[in-house]
């Protein structure tokens, strides 16, 4: 039975049971009438009211019928397609997109106590002729081809093992699960990425869990908080710290996203120093392998940024680094290019203790969307701003709440520490905040998918990075 995609869509109260005897019907049909390739299929299960309203708005007729096809394709009896005709291969899914059969259940256990029969039987034969019409069969006189039709109706239900006597009861059996089954997740550990600041620290974690959850730009010092990026991948779940920078505090926040740095480092499973292609241990670089050290933690050495180099230029990199600590392993790798990263994982996956998930499968972050669509608009701050303005920037979310419509509400304030920084920020006729704003939101629905809409202020909060109140009300867990 080929792989084809079949969507059924119900309508009625309860569970739709149905479904496993309509996916194995559509299947059977598709295969019976020499269909060779993938296609899709939509299907509506309705009431007697809900066909009648597709009459009228598609036909303009106020009936009630028991079934309604819909062929997207122009096709010819007995010529099923093999996706070399116009439109039949959609390119973003490769399948044959066939069309929509809407069935009447209502209608159909009324036509099955007329005729005799179970309701199953009635929906399989009005499925089976929902099927011939997308692939191009008719009925509308009585000619050859309404008896080419029923003859193929016939033929395809007595294949199926279901007549006028008999129901196969196969056909009702629930379907196998869909794909592989879900691999148990057996273990999982905590590995911190530490570097210098604009090493590529937030590339990497949103290049490893394919979301972006961590802001990233060219100036250094972007991220403030210790972030959690999550991956789960077969029988593993990784959960990584991305953390600010280590660099020289100037303040108070300075101070605190120092403090993070070094917390980070301990208790976690694994420890990935990331540096750039440079020949050179440095400062903070020194810092932090001292830190590493006193830890005792795995390490690994990921030299980052291997794109901008050449390769024989990282031969001088590890030895720089190999006299300096003994690292469990040293692997070159390209974030931006996502070059390198498949080792990496490999190699870190052999570090993670047995034990359950500390998250859902499918989340990426511990982040709430809230934090999140805040340091959106932060990171274009970041990248509409220059020199110091950007870093004497807070961002604070004042309202986020969903209408009933699915539109996302955003209020935002931007604090600054200087009314000169309020007028840049804002720009000439507010072109600036505009732009920033703009940016912001179409990150923001991207991220969300759905629509955001987003109102911006700018307020003054002189010197707010020495203030440890105006930092804790800004969303930085100083006492952590």
């Amino acid at each position: 039975m080929k792989n084809h995609d079949i969507y059924i869509d119900w309508e009625l109260p309860g569970p739709n049971p149905y479904k496993p005897l309509l996916t194995r019907v559509i299947s059977a049909a598709l295969e019976q009438e020499g269909v060779a390739i993938p296609c899709s299929v939509d299907v509506l299960l309705t009431t007697d009211q809900g066909i009648r309203e597709i009459n009228a708005e598609q036909r303009e007729v106020d009936a009630v019928t028991d079934v309604l096809s819909f062929p997207y394709l122009e096709l010819t009896p007995g010529t099923p397609p093999d996706g070399t005709g116009e439109d039949e291969l959609d390119p973003e899914t490769g399948l044959c997109p066939l069309g929509d059969m809407v069935i009447s259940v209502e209608r159909a256990r009324e036509q099955a106590e007329e005729f005799g029969h179970s309701v199953q039987r009635e929906i399989a034969y009005l499925a089976v002729h929902s099927v011939l019409h997308l692939l191009g069969y008719d009925h509308l006189d009585e000619g050859p081809q309404k008896a080419q039709m029923r003859a193929r109706e016939e033929a395809i239900l007595e294949g199926l093992g279901v007549t006028r006597d008999h129901w196969n009861e196969d056909l009702d059996k629930p379907l196998e699960p869909e794909g592989p089954q879900e691999v148990p997740v057996r273990k999982c550990g905590m590995l911190t990425i530490c570097g210098r600041p604009n090493v590529g620290k937030s590339t990497l974690i949103n290049a490893l869990v394919g979301e972006k959850i961590a802001i990233v730009s060219n100036k250094p010092q972007t991220t403030r908080n210790r972030i959690c990026g999550v991956l789960t991948r077969g029988d593993s779940q990784f959960v990584f710290l991305d953390t600010p920078g280590l660099h020289r505090a100037r303040s108070r926040l300075g101070d605190y996203m120092v403090d993070v740095v070094k917390k980070s480092v301990a208790d976690v499973d694994g420890i990935l120093l990331l540096v750039e292609p440079i020949p050179n241990v440095g400062g903070p670089e020194r810092e932090l392998i001292e830190q590493i050290k006193k830890v005792g933690a795995p390490a690994v050495l990921v030299i980052n940024k291997i794109d901008t180099v050449e390769k024989a230029d990282l031969l001088a990199v590890i030895d720089a680094y190999a006299q300096v600590c003994d690292f469990d392993a040293i692997l070159p790798i390209s974030a931006k290019e996502k070059d390198g990263l498949e080792e990496l994982l490999d190699l870190l996956a052999g570090y993670l203790p047995e034990g359950p998930q500390l998250f859902p499968r499918d989340a990426v972050t511990d982040q709430p969307e809230r934090q999140i669509c805040g340091e959106i608009l932060r990171e274009k701050l970041l990248y509409c701003l220059d020199k110091e303005i950007p870093h004497g920037t807070a961002v604070e979310l004042t309202k986020f709440s969903e209408r009933d419509t699915g539109i996302i509400d955003v209020a935002a304030t931007i604090y600054c520490e200087k009314s000169s920084h309020k007028g840049i920020i804002i720009g000439k006729g507010g072109a600036m905040l505009k732009k920033i704003s703009t940016m912001a939101r179409e990150d923001m629905e991207r991220f969300m998918g759905t629509q955001v809409y987003l109102e911006t202020w700018v307020k003054v909060k002189e010197n707010w990075r020495d203030n440890l109140n105006l930092i804790k009300s800004f969303g930085f867990d100083c006492d952590s």
